[in-house]
């Protein structure tokens, strides 16, 4: 009777001073009922589900295609270095965590240097393990990554990106006096004769007509620049001299068409001169001013990259040699003409600056600070101009390869980094591999890696100029992974709650059979179960078959008390008495 509560049936035990084996079911009972309404907030709980699938990514080309688009469209390509000059200022005035993330400011993935890489990490596959954490922006190829449309927010990806890029090993600097003085405003300021003397070059090939004066560049002022010394390949030429056929045939080469009857082994192995050349300030009073010259050979690298993405959130995270590009890396793009032209005059006014060194040239001195003076009053010479000499020649190259690449990357398709790329996959032009883009560009009886560059030129420039793409797209498929939330069952849980309503169930079960086949009244629990054959409760004769509850109705009027049935005795008896005399109990008298 005493166990008709979970808090009654554990008192019950203290009380009685004695643990029974009904007592220990009566225990496992009740606890039935909180366990199982535990359960039942427990069964369900949160779970992430992975749905695993491929889909098909298009990312900017870097491949022969994406390097002479400029060649091709040189009517109006022009106006596109405007559009790079404002990304590399971007990308040059950046916050350093964005030079050294592994991604840049539009969101794109930046691919680091094979250079930069520890060898040691290499894999029988010949994958690298690129760096988790980048110390200086150099570590990277250039201060941009590339363009990649067909990602998700809602999906994890991981996808293999071919590309390519240039890098320069340089000597030492050479020191000579700036003929004149650099920075006046006055093109006769400098004798350009001398200068032609010191830095011969085909782009800035007689220095003193107007418009080939490297330092006193229509564009804006220049404090910098850069040139080659040998002929380049021009796409139009007719001469007969043999090393015009040497040229196209290393622009063949560049392309991936190895035309033997034009060029040879040494020939290919034979990187491109280019010659680096930048003003910097010897006097405190500008007098004297000087030149650092520096003659590098120019190479191109082609690695493939793996890349793994969280949503957008993209980096690399290794890099190796690629397997499907085999194309020698000592020639490169700038082997042509009109794209070495273009470059060496748009990159060293590419930022707009009043005097002293370029933020280009700042930048390479030192690639963590800002690359502007900041100082409010007039700069004198020593300190307006960088002295490049100062820099180790290893870190210099390094360095020049980061801005040329990053500079270069941007003149080819610039358009690709203005954001909002469509999620038309077919817009980016046909599927390719970078090192075979040109191909996809040409009829099917044409092939750049077939034929020499004069057969094919036209019929591509032809086919791109119209394009309406925002970059010329390379393919790759990415495996995809999208999580989902979720409810799954915990079936430890389900286990106990279907236990318990199941006990529980079962014992209310018997309770109304045998309640059924009970004859006797339910005289229990109830407080007119204390007036069955009561001597001290008068009420009416008979009624011992109804049941308490029955006998509860019947009597609901009568008024019943717990006293001293015995008041006038010494030794009082306590008793649940009706129609009675009774006297209240009192504090300090005998009971039985």
């Amino acid at each position: 009777m005493a166990s008709q509560s979970v808090w009654g049936t554990v008192e019950s035990q203290f009380l009685m001073q004695r643990f029974t084996i009904v007592g220990a079911n009566l225990l496992f009972l009740w606890a039935l009922s909180p366990l199982g309404g535990q359960a039942s907030l427990r069964l369900m709980q949160r779970d992430q589900e992975a749905i695993y699938g491929s889909s098909k990514l298009r990312y900017m080309t870097t491949g022969p295609a994406g390097a002479i688009f400029s060649m091709a469209t040189s009517t109006f390509q022009r106006g596109k270095f405007a559009e790079a000059g404002a990304l590399f200022n971007a990308a040059l005035l950046a916050p350093q965590a964005i030079k050294t993330g592994r991604q840049d400011s539009w969101g794109n993935v930046k691919i680091p240097r094979y250079e930069a890489l520890d060898l040691s990490t290499m894999g029988s596959d010949g994958w690298l393990a690129a760096p988790s954490t980048v110390e200086v922006p150099e570590t990277y190829a250039a201060l941009v990554g590339l363009p990649v449309a067909g990602l998700t927010a809602t999906a994890d990806s991981n996808f293999t990106m071919e590309y390519n890029y240039v890098y320069v090993k340089c000597g030492p600097f050479q020191q000579e006096r700036y003929p004149g003085t650099h920075g006046t405003g006055d093109r006769t300021a400098t004798n350009y004769t001398k200068l032609d003397l010191l830095l011969p070059g085909q782009v800035w090939s007689n220095k003193s007509q107007p418009d080939l004066q490297p330092f006193d560049l229509l564009g804006g002022r220049s404090s910098f620049m850069l040139d080659s010394p040998r002929r380049l390949a021009k796409q139009t030429i007719r001469s007969t001299l043999p090393e015009d056929d040497v040229l196209l045939g290393r622009l063949d080469e560049f392309m991936g068409h190895h035309n033997q009857s034009r060029i040879n082994q040494t020939e290919i192995e034979t990187p491109r001169e280019l010659i680096f050349a930048s003003v910097y300030g010897i006097s405190r009073n500008g007098v004297e001013q000087g030149l650092n010259i520096a003659r590098c050979t120019l190479y191109q690298q082609h690695v493939e990259a793996l890349v793994l993405c969280g949503g957008t959130q993209c980096a690399v995270t290794h890099l190796r040699k690629s397997k499907t590009d085999d194309r020698p890396d000592t020639l490169t793009a700038f082997e042509a003409f009109t794209v070495l032209d273009s470059f060496a005059r748009e990159f060293p006014t590419a930022i707009k600056f009043n005097e002293g060194s370029s933020p280009t040239e700042l930048f390479m001195a030192n690639t963590s600070t800002f690359p502007f003076v900041q100082r409010v009053g007039n700069l004198i010479p020593t300190e307006a101009y960088a002295d490049l000499s100062k820099v180790p020649v290893d870190e210099f190259s390094q360095r020049l390869s980061l801005v040329l690449n990053t500079y270069y990357q941007l003149s080819t398709q610039s358009s690709g980094y203005f954001g909002s790329l469509t999620s038309n996959l077919s817009a980016y032009g046909p599927d390719t591999l970078p090192v075979t883009d040109v191909n996809v560009y040409l009829p099917a009886n044409l092939s750049a890696t077939e034929h020499t560059f004069n057969d094919w030129f036209v019929k591509f420039g032809q086919r791109v100029d119209r394009l309406e793409s925002p970059f010329m797209g390379a393919t790759t498929t990415a495996k995809r992974t999208i999580k989902r939330e979720i409810f799954v069952c915990n079936f430890a849980w389900l286990a106990l709650l279907l236990s318990s309503s199941t006990t529980i169930l079962v014992i209310g079960t018997m309770a109304l059979v045998l309640k059924r086949r009970t004859l006797g009244p339910e005289m229990f629990g109830f407080v007119s179960s204390m007036t069955y054959e009561n001597p001290w409760v008068k009420i009416p004769q008979g009624g011992t078959m109804l049941d308490a509850m029955e006998r509860t109705r019947l009597l609901k009027d009568v008024e019943v008390h717990v006293g001293d049935v015995r008041g006038h005795e010494d030794i009082g008896h306590i008793a649940f008495a009706t129609g009675h005399p009774v006297s209240k109990l009192q504090r300090g008298r005998l009971y039985r």
